[in-house]
Order: C-alpha cells, then structure tokens, then sequence
C-alpha cells in the first residue's frame, strides 16, 4: 500500500487512485513515536518525543500571546511581551517594578486618572510588575456600566494557581487601610494564555455608582489599586 500523511487522505489513494480505508501504518507509527520533534513555535530550539511535544507547547516561554492592553492587538512570543509593554506607548514604566519577597515587601500599588468618566468604554496603559522572577500587570478596564481590575500573570494557568492575590481599588489620596471607599477582590492571578476578551472577568468587578463616589473624593479623578502577593 501507500502512505499518505493525515492532511493528504481523502476517499481515494492520491497515487493509485485504489479506495483507502482507516488502516494505520504501524511502521509509520513507529517512526513517529520514536523520532525528536522540534517545538512549533520560531523562537524555541528544543525538541520532544512525540508523547510531550504538545505538553511542551502548552507552557513553552515562546509560546503566543497576546499583548493584553486592550488597545494593542499585538499578537508575539511571550518571551518578547516584557520588551514589547516595555518599548510601546503600553506601559507607563520601561521596566517591571520589583516585588520583594518578604513579609512587608509583597505588596505594591499602581495609581490612575479618570478623564471623561461619562465615555462607555476606557483603558489604561498598564503597570508591570516582578514577584519572584514572575513578572505580572494591572490591567484596569472601564465597559459600560462597570470598572474591571484583573492582575495577569505572564505564566501558565498551572503556574498561576500556586499564586494568591489580595487586590484592592481605593482613593488615590488615602493608604487604603484609611480609604473611605475601597473595594477588594481576593483569589489567583489571570494567566497570560486566557483569552483576551475574557480578562476582565478574572478580578475585580466594580460597578461604575461605586466609582463614581471614590472619584469624586479625589481633586484629580484618580484612584490606586494596590495588591499584595502572597
């Protein structure tokens, strides 16, 4: 018989022409079983058994993600995302501020301005943070009626899970253990991989009356969100 890869099967043998059924080269099989396959993704040089390579894929550090600004529609190697928020009008700072790792240093805060609350829909350049070599960032989102918060992860789900995060929106003038107003939001950080779209539905959800009445506190119409690691 002849061999023919998966993508070439059709009804009919494409060198014969002879109707083909479902049989399986068992020696094709064992080919491929046993031979290295290198990793889909350009920027990756390792190579896998057939029976890991899709593991691999899953949480490879080129993998591709998306840039999570949700105004940025850049699609590149999670490798690069950090020099992309970095370089690009996505960040406010050129490089991820550190998180230390004791007890009094796993926290941090990042502070943003409302300039038209009445618009539907607003975002924010992003904060990027560093928390045990995992670098993170604030993603604020204003859609219809309600402010997102949600804290992504540049790692996998797997790796986001050994993660809590304690998150809190407050009045940007006040620490917010002296906010009158503040909300919080406990529980694992968003991993990089999710889907875009589906963010803002990873953290804190806060309806805009709420927000409305911590801005008008504030002579500048910003507020903090402070976080802390643990």
């Amino acid at each position: 018989g002849h061999i023919v890869c998966k993508q070439c099967k059709t009804g009919s043998c494409p060198t014969c022409r002879v109707c083909m059924g479902d049989g399986k080269s068992l020696l094709a099989l064992t080919v491929i079983d046993n031979i290295e396959h290198n990793c889909k993704f350009v920027d990756c040089e390792e190579i896998f058994a057939v029976d890991k390579i899709d593991g691999h894929e899953k949480i490879c550090e080129h993998r591709t993600v998306s840039c999570p600004v949700d105004d940025c529609n850049e699609k590149l190697a999670l490798s690069k995302l950090l020099d992309h928020l970095n370089k690009q009008p996505c960040s406010f700072n050129s490089r991820p501020t550190l998180i230390g790792s004791s007890s009094k240093s796993k926290s941090g805060s990042a502070s943003f301005s409302v300039t038209d609350n009445l618009r539907s829909e607003l975002t924010w350049k992003v904060n990027t943070f560093s928390y045990k070599n995992k670098s993170s960032a604030v993603i604020p989102k204003k859609f219809e009626n309600f402010f997102y918060f949600t804290m992504v992860m540049f790692e996998s789900e797997n790796e986001c899970s050994k993660y809590n995060i304690e998150m809190e929106v407050h009045e940007w003038a006040s620490p917010r253990q002296d906010s009158d107003i503040s909300f919080r939001f406990c529980g694992k950080p968003c991993s990089i991989d999710e889907e875009k779209k589906k963010l803002k539905y990873h953290g804190l959800t806060v309806n805009n009356i709420g927000m409305e009445k911590m801005l008008k506190t504030s002579k500048s119409s910003s507020f903090t969100v402070s976080f802390k690691f643990s």
